[in-house]
């Protein structure tokens, strides 16, 4: 993760910006703004686990913000992968200038045979990974043959030029989808007309159910630990692991059923005051149950600590539950207005950018490495578990007192690298700043790293 990334990506967003600078809207500008956020990350932020996956998320909200959809939910999807199936005919575009005349044979020859090598390096590349880890002796082949290490030191030349090439066809893709943008569907659809019978029972049995579950939850919510460890027999970090990740999904299938609900059945007159009468409570009734499963984490937090997984987990407990406050406004705006809700699709892509950015600003890595030494103490810590956290944790990970101070820091000074510094390119904010702690208070050569 370093400041390479944020230049290529760059580079690639002037490339693609006259292809778009007419059109230009206010969504398509904050969608750009959020994808840059997203990639600028890789400058401020060492831990590949956190930053990664924020490049692809970036990548696709910039390929939605130049496709010009996203005004519903078929739009988003289209739009999200305009870029990546734009590569198709990006050998067409290419050959198009050069092209002498119109039924030469340059069309029907060069060009497939280039649109047929792209195919191929895919296929084998998404064959070949499926290969590598299904047996271990074909990934022992081919990671003599691709060797990463090699080709990144003198002779990187071979790696360079597939890089280069990749990004190249990604950005005359994006040029692609800039000058041709993506047409949304149009027309009412062919939404099928349900009973009523069909659907009211089911949702006014979930009312029920969930109302019992969430009146149950309010003594659990507000009652003392005292009356929860007599109640269930239960310590409270026990009772926290027994049913976190089954409200979890609990409220994923509720969103699932509001979505086939709404979106896909034909309701005419008070059938639709009638279905937001029963989806308004359920939603309702999701984010209690949303604050249940918060809670039970909070309590397990307390106990242990935070990991990656229990942050990551928590910060997609707040973004279901912006997910349904955006569905509730939603669905009372659109009683008024039945087209209204039509920006529904961009701010829910919108607000979990924002989301995204926001848990790459609570800093992960930091706050694990905060809490563990807090709960757990400097004598009882996990050593191996905080030395794989990223350079961002070497300010907290410097107050622990020696030899676990030098124990900890030397693995993560070795698996970060921070040994040696970074070329211009590489730079990165997190491990610029661990490398000025480490020079005040350099890691001891020898210590008792005798895990607790």
């Amino acid at each position: 993760m370093s400041l390479g990334f944020v230049l290529v990506a760059v580079a690639m967003g002037a490339a693609a910006l006259p292809a778009v600078r007419r059109r230009v809207t206010p969504w398509s500008a904050v969608l750009g703004l959020i994808a840059y956020g997203l990639v600028a990350v890789a400058a401020f932020r060492d831990a590949d686990w956190l930053a990664g996956p924020l490049l692809p998320a970036g990548f696709l909200l910039a390929a939605l913000a130049l496709s010009g959809a996203g005004r519903g939910w078929a739009g988003v999807l289209r739009g999200g992968a305009s870029v990546v199936l734009g590569l198709l005919p990006v050998p067409w575009f290419l050959a198009a200038p050069v092209r002498p005349a119109r039924g030469l044979p340059l069309r029907r020859r060069i060009v497939p045979v280039l649109t047929g090598v792209a195919l191929s390096a895919v296929l084998v590349a998404v064959f070949g990974a499926l290969f590598a880890s299904a047996d271990a002796v074909f990934a022992e082949a081919v990671a003599r043959v691709f060797s990463v290490r090699d080709l990144l030191g003198a002779g990187a030349l071979p790696l360079r030029i597939l890089l280069f090439g990749l990004f190249a066809a990604a950005t005359a893709s994006a040029v692609l989808v800039g000058l041709r943008p993506v047409a949304e569907p149009e027309g009412p659809g062919t939404r099928p007309a349900v009973s009523r019978g069909l659907w009211v029972l089911p949702l006014v049995a979930l009312d029920l159910l969930f109302g019992v579950f969430v009146a149950m939850q309010l003594t659990v919510l507000f009652g003392t630990s005292r009356w929860l460890v007599s109640a269930t027999g239960l310590t409270y970090a026990q009772y926290a692991r027994s049913g976190f990740f089954q409200l979890a999904v609990v409220s994923v299938f509720v969103l699932a059923i509001v979505a086939v609900a709404s979106g896909t059945l034909r309701l005419r007159g008070r059938e639709r005051w009638l279905m937001a009468g029963l989806l308004g409570p359920l939603c309702a009734l999701t984010m209690v149950v949303l604050v249940s499963a918060l809670h039970r984490l909070d309590l397990y937090v307390g106990a242990y600590g935070f990991t990656r997984l229990r942050a990551s987990v928590e910060a997609a407990i707040w973004w279901l539950g912006a997910v349904f406050a955006l569905v509730l406004v939603a669905g009372a705006v659109r009683l008024v207005r039945r087209r209204a809700a039509r920006w529904l699709p961009r701010t829910m892509v919108a607000m979990t950018g924002v989301a995204l950015l926001a848990f790459a600003a609570w800093n992960p890595d930091l706050r694990v490495a905060e809490t563990q030494i807090a709960v757990r103490g400097p004598d009882r810590i996990d050593h191996r578990y905080l030395g794989g956290l990223g350079a961002e944790a070497v300010p907290v990970l410097d107050r622990l007192p020696e030899p676990v101070r030098s124990c900890v820091l030397r693995t993560v000074v070795e698996r970060n690298e921070l040994a040696s510094p970074d070329p211009w390119n590489g730079w990165n904010l997190a491990r610029e700043r661990a490398r000025e702690v480490l020079a005040r208070h350099p890691v001891r050569a020898s210590s008792d790293c005798r895990t607790p």
